[in-house]
């Protein structure tokens, strides 16, 4: 009888998931089932002793040509929240600077590209600066004509210390993600779903980033899409 309800227990939460779509911090299967075993990140942002102050930075590079406006932002939304729920979860105090007020000062000084990181990290107080360029991005898979959703993005990401910052980046790596990657290329519908795929091609862009800025249960490194 003990295993009947547990099957039955397992089924509701695979249907729970099944309703929630894949994104691993919105998940509760983890919780209820009491995995623990953690992946520690590349470059850890949290401190054991005092609060820390992030600043995103995320830009497309010049020659970028895509007709995704607005992906940059996009992304910079999408991670910061990811990120801020992520180490809240952990227990980390992290505060990330909100994304509103990086937007404004952006627009408050045009020349903000040509401003060194540190000198932007400093205005902001911070204690890292997490500087993103979108190298690439790509919602189509090549020579399909715009018919074939396949989501293709490269990020420069570099993080700096801002206890030292004449070290330049404390970390960097260029990251590439593909999405879907456990399935072929999805066809695009009589509806034209851009603007929802392009939704959970950077949520998962912004998973992966976040894994390397803060811990994620071992479980969490499936690909659901």
């Amino acid at each position: 009888m003990a295993g009947i309800w547990r099957l039955r227990a397992l089924a509701g939460v695979l249907v729970l998931v099944a309703g929630l779509g894949c994104n691993p911090l919105t998940l509760p299967f983890f919780l209820m089932f009491g995995v623990d075993s953690k992946v520690e990140p590349e470059f850890k942002l949290a401190k054991p002793d005092r609060e820390v102050t992030v600043l995103i930075l995320a830009y497309t590079a010049p020659d970028v040509q895509t007709d995704q406006v607005g992906v940059d932002r996009q992304l910079c939304v999408a991670f910061s929240r990811m990120l801020e729920e992520r180490c809240l979860y952990n227990k980390e105090r992290v505060k990330i600077v909100p994304v509103h007020k990086v937007q404004k000062f952006k627009g408050d000084h045009p020349g903000w590209k040509s401003m060194g990181v540190a000198e932007i990290g400093r205005y902001f107080e911070a204690d890292y600066v997490l500087d993103m360029e979108i190298v690439s991005l790509s919602l189509y898979e090549p020579g399909s004509h715009k018919t074939l959703y396949k989501g293709y993005c490269k990020v420069d990401v570099a993080a700096l210390d801002m206890s030292k910052p004449h070290e330049g980046p404390a970390w960097h790596q260029r990251l590439s993600v593909q999405y879907p990657t456990s399935r072929g290329p999805i066809p695009v519908a009589d509806d034209n779903n851009t603007e929802n795929f392009r939704d959970m091609f950077i949520s998962r862009i912004a998973t992966d980033l976040c894994w390397k800025f803060t811990s994620h249960l071992s479980n969490e490194t499936y690909r659901c899409d």
